[in-house]
Formats: C-alpha cells, sequence, structure tokens
C-alpha cells in the first residue's frame, strides 16, 4: 500500500520541491495551496490531490482530513510548511499583519494538526513536521512576530512530541535558515538571497528524515556555509 503525505504551503518553494520528490518515491500527495494556478506542474498526475483553499479556514482543513479518511484511511507524514514573513522594525507592524503572521504561521498547523493526530493515534504510527527556521532558535531585529510564531511552533512542537511518542508518532521541528524561495516577494525591503540555500536542497533533507525507521529526528538545523 502506497504511503500517503499532506503538504501544506505546497504550490513553491520547499513544499513544491518536498511534493515532487515524494511523487519521485511514490507517495501518494494532498497538498494544499491558495492558488490553483501554481499547481499545474502536478495536472493529470493521479497520486496527487490538490486542496485549493485558505489554509487558515476550518472549511480548508476539514477538506483534506476527509481526504486522508475517506479516500486514502491513513496519514504516513503531515509536512506543515505554509507560512509568511514580516522584516520590520516592530513598531511598524499592523494588527492586520499580526492577526495574520500568528493565524498562517501558528494557529493554522496546531489546528491542522489536531484534526490530524486523531488518525495518527488510531492508527498508531505516523511523523509530523513542522517547517520552522532557525528563526525559531534564534531572535534578530525586525523579526518580532516572525520569531514570535516560530518560537511559539517550538513550544508546540515540544510539548506534542511527549504524547505523540506514546503513540509511534515521531515529531520533527525542521529549521532551515536562509532559502530562495517566494516567502520574501512582498517584502518592502527584500534579503540579499544569493547565498541562501536552495529548495530543492532542504526538501531532499527534509524527505530523507520521514523516511528513517527507528528513530525521532526531533530537531534539526540547516544552516547555509556563506554567512
Amino acid at each position: 500500500m502506497k504511503k500517503v503525505v499532506v503538504v501544506t504551503g505546497g504550490s513553491s518553494g520547499i513544499g513544491k520541491e518536498v511534493v515532487k520528490l515524494y511523487l519521485q518515491k511514490g507517495y501518494s500527495v494532498i497538498v494544499s495551496g491558495q492558488t490553483e494556478a501554481k499547481f499545474k506542474d502536478f495536472e493529470g498526475n493521479e497520486n496527487v490531490d490538490v486542496v485549493v483553499g485558505d489554509l487558515t479556514k476550518e472549511e480548508t482543513q476539514n477538506k483534506i482530513k476527509e481526504l486522508v479518511e475517506t479516500k486514502y484511511k491513513r496519514l504516513d507524514i503531515l509536512v506543515n510548511n505554509a507560512g509568511i514573513i514580516y522584516l520590520q522594525p516592530f513598531l511598524e507592524n499592523t494588527k492586520e499583519q499580526v492577526d495574520k503572521i500568528i493565524d498562517i504561521n501558528l494557529k493554522t498547523p496546531m489546528l491542522l494538526t489536531q484534526k490530524l493526530f486523531s488518525i495518527m493515534v488510531k492508527q498508531q504510527f505516523g511523523h509530523i513536521v513542522f517547517v520552522n527556521s532557525t528563526a525559531g532558535k534564534e531572535a534578530k531585529p525586525n523579526h518580532t512576530m516572525y520569531n514570535a510564531t516560530k518560537f511559539g511552533l517550538v513550544g508546540f512542537a515540544t510539548s506534542l512530541r511527549g504524547e505523540a511518542k506514546k503513540n509511534n508518532i515521531r515529531v520533527t521541528s525542521f529549521h532551515p535558515g536562509g532559502v530562495k524561495t517566494a516567502l520574501y516577494d512582498n517584502l518592502k525591503v527584500k534579503p540579499d538571497v544569493s547565498g541562501f540555500m536552495e529548495a530543492n536542497k532542504v526538501a531532499e533533507v527534509l524527505v530523507y528524515l520521514t523516511e528513517t525507521e527507528g528513530l525521532s529526528p526531533d530537531e534539526i538545523v540547516l544552516t547555509r556555509m556563506t554567512s
């Protein structure tokens, strides 16, 4: 029986590269994103189910859960990858931005994981990956809200891990440094990404970790060779 993986934020960047690797390895993939046009690379692939919608909405989360329960009846891996970033002085953060970054980076992975965790507990196996950041390990100026959500996600993953292991479920907090993705496209001031890591290389490490057996890769930090 094919293994089944859910990947959020899979229309670009790390998420898209992760989806491509899992498909190469013969997995069935449920992938989510907000723009249908960005999933053209997966059109006609019978091993992909695309869920288009706002992942912060319970309706979209329920669509993913329903697919898992009705079509596949199992879930091997959940990759919580969707996220946004604001890089600006603390006083420039608006209430709307604060609400949005907390909803997407912190509340959504918590709530989606809660919906799918019950499936893994029932089947007594699974692997949950939170694509975090080195910003979840080290605070930096102008990263206040981003740091807050990523530090919060570390706390959630760490606590959940204790419950998960009792049910033969692994929880990995995955912390890459700067990666060349569209994450920075809409920022007023864009960082120099020339020395950042390639998304496909980061994806290779993530997928490899989920395919290990007999151990739990609890926390993994990836940093680039250039400073």
